[in-house]
């Protein structure tokens, strides 16, 4: 049998954290948490496949997006970003390779690993 080091535990807590916040979510524009396999000193996150790949990935095969392009893939990660605000979630790691995009041209914000959950502010008018 073999025993998780600490860095390997450290690990899969931070796993652990992610699927958390991954496990409520629900809208068009967050990658969809399927759900979790557990082996000896491993965790690994079953999401769904976004078959399109990493705004990354696409800009890199394809050079730059034409501009009603950017407006329809900007509106729809403000949507998702809008979704896990009104669920006080905080990303924290937006960036090209963290934005998938499907075959259908819809957006999904993927890898919660830094995302936090903050304490729900409530204003008294």
């Amino acid at each position: 049998m073999l025993f998780p080091t600490t860095t390997a535990k450290a690990h899969i807590r931070e796993l652990e954290e992610e699927v958390k916040l991954l496990k409520n979510l629900s809208h068009p524009n967050i990658v969809r948490y399927l759900g979790t396999v557990r082996e000896e000193d491993t965790l690994n996150i079953l999401l769904e496949f976004v078959p399109g790949g990493s705004i990354q990935s696409l800009l890199g095969k394809l050079g730059s997006f034409p501009e009603a392009v950017i407006r329809k893939y900007t509106r729809q990660i403000l949507q998702g970003l809008e979704y896990l605000h009104s669920n006080a979630i905080i990303h924290r790691d937006i960036k090209g390779a963290n934005i998938l995009v499907d075959n259908k041209g819809c957006i999904k914000l993927a890898d919660f690993g830094a995302s936090k959950q903050v304490a729900k502010l409530v204003f008294a008018l």
